[in-house]
């Protein structure tokens, strides 16, 4: 065996004699040894012969009935019984995760308008519970690109995303519907709903990330063999409600994200479409992270937050 080999001479010994080697440096004794260990006083010695051939060393060596270590074992000694004591301490089970003591920064990608349902409820819980914890939003547009994610840059990435690879884990967090939202002084702000026919009729923004791209709007259309044409389009999802409040233009966004506007601006919602309606609400996260205590309980905490603050998605029939 060569011994560019990772880690060539731990390769060739067995840890059980490390263990034992410690035990009798601390003890001097085989007898006490084998009591801590659970092992006869013979599988001490043969653990201490095979250790000593190993290592071309007495190592502890019997004077008055004792052991008496010699400088090779009191040099290995304090490196080994070190290395045990980080490796059993990393092999022991995690405490209880406590919020209150979690420090660091977790990196959330929020797209479809999903950091208006979330930030301010979620920094609300986390400055409570976990005030150690920084959140830090990042915009994500489109279709998964699971690139941050893999990179580190993300911790998890929330939005309409469809298809996602395997190798990340997914959980559906909103069943919502999709509404056209205008100024409530839009001419067209008492309709209630609209039909496949009035839609080229309207004039319509977008996002800088849609332009020239296919969206989930034009494939929900294409059955219809419609498309839905965009004559603006913005930086970012927080400008939407101040260019709708000055202008006729209209977007679509989830019913639930309507209804946190409409808390704060005269706007006015009408329906689509049944066929332009259904979206989902997608969390994704990558596999490395799927066990981590704080990750876990923070993906609870924003689930709690959109179930409060979603509400019922249902359209009414139509």
């Amino acid at each position: 065996m060569s011994d560019s080999q990772p880690l060539p001479y731990l390769r060739r010994l067995d840890m059980n004699l490390l263990l034992t080697f410690d035990v009798l440096m601390r003890t001097r004794s085989a007898t006490a040894s084998s009591a801590l260990l659970h092992k006869t006083q013979p599988a001490i010695s043969r653990d201490l012969a095979r250790l000593r051939r190993r290592l071309e060393d007495p190592l502890l060596v019997v004077v008055k009935g004792r052991f008496i270590p010699t400088e090779r074992a009191l040099e290995l000694h304090s490196a080994v019984h070190d290395a045990l004591s980080q490796i059993e301490s990393a092999l022991r089970p995690p405490e209880a995760f406590d919020p209150v003591k979690a420090s660091g920064v977790v990196n959330i990608g929020t797209g479809a308008h999903s950091e208006i349902l979330l930030a301010a409820p979620l920094i609300e819980r986390l400055h409570r519970a976990a005030p150690g914890i920084t959140l830090r939003f990042q915009s994500v547009h489109g279709d998964f690109m699971p690139d941050d994610l893999d990179a580190e840059r993300l911790d998890m990435a929330i939005g309409l995303f469809g298809k996602v690879p395997a190798r990340f884990h997914r959980d559906t967090l909103l069943k919502d519907r999709r509404v056209c939202v205008v100024s409530a002084r839009h001419p067209w702000a008492g309709r209630g709903a609209l039909s496949l026919a009035d839609l080229p009729s309207i004039k319509w923004f977008a996002f800088a990330h849609m332009y020239g791209r296919e969206t989930n709007f034009d494939r929900a259309l294409k059955p219809d063999a419609s498309r839905l044409e965009f004559s603006a389009y913005l930086s970012g999802f927080g400008i939407t409600p101040y260019v709708l409040l000055d202008t006729d233009y209209a977007t679509t966004m989830p019913a639930s994200v309507a209804r946190v506007h409409g808390q704060h601006f005269p706007l006015a919602t009408l329906e689509l479409p049944a066929s332009l309606r259904k979206i989902e609400l997608v969390m994704v996260w990558p596999r490395r992270l799927h066990t981590s205590p704080l990750q876990a309980w923070l993906r609870g905490q924003i689930r709690e937050v959109l179930q409060e603050r979603a509400g019922d998605p249902a359209a009414p029939d139509a």
